[in-house]
């Protein structure tokens, strides 16, 4: 058993409510961090759809990352690193137990 990490960032900036950084730049900031601090991952875009504590429906382009191999503890300095990066306010995190081998 391993675990494994799913981030979902939204690409809005949190006080603009608007996308600032490319998707592209994004995925290329994204790809960099993740080969210096993990073993590797995978980057999904995807369109997230939240609600607002008034009501307001957003939808905006989101990046999904996924890692293995990796530590709770660097993961969750790498969540840091990408909600100052990219000036969101929160990034959510899921973590599961799975298995997986490399064959």
């Amino acid at each position: 058993m391993i675990k494994k990490f799913t981030l979902y960032m939204g690409l809005n900036d949190k006080e603009t409510k608007c996308q600032k950084i490319s998707t592209v730049e994004a995925y290329k900031i994204v790809s960099n961090l993740i080969a210096k601090r993990f073993d590797g991952g995978t980057i999904f875009e995807a369109q997230g759809i939240y609600k607002h504590g008034n009501g307001t429906i957003v939808t905006e382009t989101t990046l999904r990352i996924e890692l293995l191999f990796a530590e709770t503890k660097d993961v969750r300095e790498f969540v840091d690193l990408l909600k100052e990066l990219f000036n969101q306010e929160s990034i959510a995190v899921q973590e599961e137990q799975i298995n997986s081998n490399l064959w």
